[in-house]
C-alpha cells in the first residue's frame, strides 16, 4: 500500500544516510587529515588507474560513517574544479540508501524533486549498483543508492587499497551520520523544508525562530529540523534574518551561496572522543564560564566540573541528556566544521536550547577566523 504521496512506505522504514562524497583541492591530503585527526580508514580508491579518467575518489569510513573525498585529476574536469573554486573544500553530494531507486526517483518527481542523474545502474565482477541523483541547493546532489545486488567494497570503479595507508593512534569512537545541517539564503528555508517533505516524507519536527523583531535581543536566524519517519535522516535548516550579521550569514558570503554547514556524528563517549580528538590536533569551539554557572544553577545534579574540563555542551530533555560539541572550521574559509553529539537514554532533541552559547561562541570564533 503507497501512502497519499505515493511512496511506498517500505523505504522510510529503511531510508537511511549512506554517504556524503566532498569535492576538495588535493584529495590525498584531506584523506590524510580525516585517517589522522578523526581515525578514518582508507578502504578504496577510484581514479585514473582504475578507469575514471577525471578524479580522484578515496572511499574512507569510521564505523557507520562513510565519506568520499575526491578531487580533479586533470585540469578539464570543471564540475569537481568549478566547485572548489567557488566553495571551497565542501560537500558536493548527499548519498540516501532505499530499497527501489527507480520507483522512489520517479515518485520524488512526480512531488516536485528536480532530476540530475536519471536511475542507472552500475556494474563489475562483484555485482551491481543502483543509483540516481536529485537537484539540492546551488550546486549540491542527493543521491539514491541501492547496493543489495553489490558485493565489493563500495560500487563498481573503486579498487581496495587498505594496505596502501596505516591506520593511527587511539580510537575517536565516532559512530554514525547523526543529522546534516544546511545553511541558506534569506526567504529559502520554507522553499527548500517543502521540497525535502515531499520528496522523503519527512516532517518538520522543531522549529526555533530566533528574528530581531521590536528591538528585542535576538541572534538573527530561523532553524527547522526535518525528521523522516524511521528518524534516521534529520536535516536542519537555518536561515539568517535581514541584514543582521551571523555564522549563518557568513557561511553564505564565504561559501558562495546555500550548502551543507556540518555534519554531526554520534560518539558512544564524547569525552573520550574530544580528548583523543584534541590529541590528534582538532580543534573545538570553545564556550564562556558563563555558560556553564548557568547549567550548574539549573541542573545543580550534572557533573559540570567534566562537562567544562572537556567543553562540551548539555541539554537536558525529561531526564534524557545530549552532549554536544563544535569543531571549528576543517578548512581555510569559516565555512564547513564538525559536530559530534552523544544521546544518552534515548534523547531526541537537538539541543535548541544551547543554540544561544553555541551561535555567539561561533560567531566570534568564525569571524576570527575570516579575519586573520
Amino acid at each position: 500500500m503507497e501512502n497519499p504521496n505515493g511512496i511506498i512506505p517500505s523505504d522510510f522504514l529503511t531510508m537511511e544516510y549512506d554517504y556524503i562524497e566532498y569535492y576538495v583541492g588535493m584529495a590525498k591530503m584531506v584523506v590524510y587529515w580525516h585517517v589522522k585527526a578523526l581515525g578514518f580508514k582508507v578502504v578504496a580508491y577510484s581514479g585514473p588507474e582504475t578507469g575514471a579518467p577525471d578524479r580522484c575518489s578515496y572511499y574512507i569510513v569510521k564505523n557507520d560513517i562513510k565519506l568520499v573525498i575526491t578531487a580533479a585529476s586533470q585540469p578539464s574536469s570543471y564540475k569537481i574544479v568549478s566547485f572548489v573554486d567557488l566553495h571551497g573544500n565542501g560537500i558536493k553530494k548527499l548519498a540516501v540508501k532505499v530499497n527501489q531507486v527507480r520507483e522512489f526517483f520517479q515518485r520524488a518527481l512526480k512531488n516536485g524533486a528536480i532530476p540530475l542523474q536519471h536511475p542507472h545502474t552500475l556494474t563489475d565482477e562483484q555485482g551491481s549498483v543502483e543509483m540516481a541523483s536529485l537537484k539540492m541547493f546551488d550546486d549540491n546532489e542527493i543521491v539514491l543508492i541501492n547496493y543489495d545486488q553489490y558485493n565489493g567494497d563500495f560500487m563498481p570503479g573503486y579498487k581496495n587499497i587498505e594496505q596502501e595507508w596505516d591506520e593511527f593512534g587511539e580510537d575517536t569512537a565516532l559512530e554514525k551520520i547523526d543529522h546534516v545541517a544546511c545553511a541558506l539564503r534569506l526567504n529559502e528555508i520554507n522553499l527548500w523544508e517543502n521540497y525535502f517533505n515531499h520528496i522523503f516524507n519527512s516532517k518538520t519536527v522543531k522549529q526555533f525562530d530566533e528574528r530581531k523583531k521590536d528591538g528585542e535581543k535576538k541572534i538573527g536566524m530561523l532553524l527547522k529540523v526535518l525528521q523522516s519517519e524511521n528518524k534516521q535522516v534529520n536535516n536542519v535548516l537555518v536561515e539568517p534574518d535581514h541584514e543582521i550579521k551571523s555564522q549563518v550569514s557568513l557561511f553564505i558570503d564565504q561559501h558562495y551561496g546555500a550548502g551543507i554547514q556540518h555534519i554531526a556524528f554520534s560518539s558512544g563517549n564524547i569525552f573520550k572522543s574530544v580528548e583523543t580528538l584534541r590529541a590528534n590536533g582538532v580543534r573545538f569551539t570553545s564556550y564562556p564560564d558563563s555558560y556553564y554557572k548557568k547549567l550548574s544553577a539549573k541542573y545543580p545534579d550534572l557533573d559540570i566540573t567534566l562537562l567544562k574540563k572537556h567543553g562540551v555542551l548539555c541539554d537536558v530533555l525529561d531526564g534524557a541528556l545530549l552532549f554536544q560539541i563544535f569543531t571549528t572550521p576543517i578548512g581555510d574559509r569559516a565555512t564547513f566544521f564538525y559536530e559530534i553529539v552523544q544521546r544518552v537514554n534515548n534523547y531526541e532533541g537537538f539541543g535548541l536550547d544551547n543554540i544561544h552559547a553555541l551561535f555567539e561562541a561561533m560567531e566570534t570564533e568564525l569571524m576570527a577566523n575570516s579575519i586573520s
